[in-house]
């Protein structure tokens, strides 16, 4: 087994221990997780970038900001429940976000 210190990274790693196939075998389990979910590639790339970070993925993909904003264009109130739903969040949380903005850009 040939490996270079100086030039050393992930991939290099990854060929000369011969995971290759073996990954059930060679990696700890959150990897070999996130090996069979997004490939070698973005596994190592995100071994590379957040090893040793701890990684908190919300419940929620959008920002209730975000959302609030897109059911902000509609008055009609099932299309803002279709949106929130959509989002994860409920009618009543967007629609009390928008009170506040409104009450807030009111009071300035």
């Amino acid at each position: 087994m040939n490996i270079d210190l100086d030039n050393l990274n992930e991939e290099m790693v990854y060929e000369a221990f011969g995971v290759d196939g073996n990954e059930g075998e060679a990696l700890n389990d959150i990897y070999l997780e996130l090996f069979e979910l997004i490939g070698r590639d973005g596994m190592l790339k995100l071994f590379k970038y957040f090893r040793g970070d701890k990684i908190d993925c919300p419940m929620r993909l959008y920002r209730p900001e975000f959302v609030a904003d897109l059911a902000k264009q509609t008055t009609d109130r099932r299309e803002r429940a279709k949106i929130a739903r959509a989002a994860g969040y409920t009618v009543k949380f967007i629609e009390t976000m928008l009170r506040k903005r409104r009450d807030e850009d009111e009071d300035e």
